[in-house]
């Protein structure tokens, strides 16, 4: 799996997938809080090239907390990437706003990862 995992609030953007996506593999939540660091550590371990997680604003998080609990295990999954030699880049939250475009959004990231895995060659963790 060489591609983008994109996991999505259903309140970011709508309730229906975003449609063919070349390099990208679209996971609806019904809240981005339900999204877990091992969610986002799995991608990898998978063989993704990046994770992509989109949420609601604070305010706007129709469940309170949802919006603020992804902000924080994303924090966290970065930092336990770094600790095992992966650029924590690899990983971008987008906080989803109205005319936000997820697409070239997600395109924006496929070109950021493509410079970060051409500079750091990643082999079982390390760097080289």
């Amino acid at each position: 799996m060489k591609e983008i995992v994109l996991y999505r609030c259903q309140n970011s953007g709508g309730r229906k997938k975003l449609g063919k996506l070349p390099g990208v593999r679209e996971v609806i939540l019904g809240c981005g809080g339900q999204l877990e660091a091992v969610h986002i550590l799995r991608a990898f371990e998978d063989g993704a090239r990046g994770v992509c997680v989109v949420h609601c604003e604070p305010v706007r998080c129709r469940t309170l907390q949802g919006s603020r609990s992804a902000s924080r295990r994303i924090t966290y999954a970065r930092k336990l990437l770094e600790e095992i030699g992966f650029d924590p880049e690899r990983i971008r939250s987008i906080i989803y706003r109205d005319g936000c475009d997820l697409k070239e959004e997600l395109s924006e990231f496929g070109d950021r990862l493509a410079e970060i895995m051409g500079n750091n060659r990643v082999t079982k963790g390390k760097r080289k």
